[in-house]
């Protein structure tokens, strides 16, 4: 069963997340394994990302896949510190790449993949909310 969670971001500010991956007993899943990607788009139909969040660090924010002085992405087994932590999911995206995300309301969600077998998983999802940055 896929976590419904709703994002209320700022643009122009880090956007900072830590999700706890668990089993039915709250055990953390090992993530070794795993890669992840999450994408924040207008419409759920929508062709173009307005957030691309991958494994490692791989990160594109806008229509126009902009990638200079963008940070962030998406590390597994890590805690909110970046400590360890199985099953810790952290996402960041930088204050350049949540500045490219338009005010208003969009949806996203968070997706792991098995690597041995490719078995995809909804992990969350949900409304992505960004409030305008009036100072720039």
């Amino acid at each position: 069963m896929t976590a419904r969670h709703d994002i209320n971001a700022n643009q122009g500010e880090t956007l900072n997340l830590h999700i706890l991956y668990t089993d039915s007993n709250d055990n953390g899943i090992d993530l070794s394994s795993y890669t992840a990607e999450m994408k924040v788009k207008r419409t759920f139909l929508g062709d173009g990302s307005l957030l691309y969040l991958t494994q490692g660090g791989g990160i594109t924010a806008g229509f126009t896949g902009s990638t200079g002085g963008i940070t962030g992405g998406i590390f597994l087994n890590i805690d909110a510190t970046g400590g360890s932590q199985t099953g810790g999911i952290r996402i960041i995206a930088g204050s350049t790449a949540t500045s490219y995300i338009p005010d208003g309301r969009h949806h996203y969600d968070l997706e792991i993949k098995y690597s041995p077998t490719g078995e995809t998983t909804r992990i969350v999802e949900g409304r992505f909310e960004c409030d305008g940055e009036t100072t720039r």
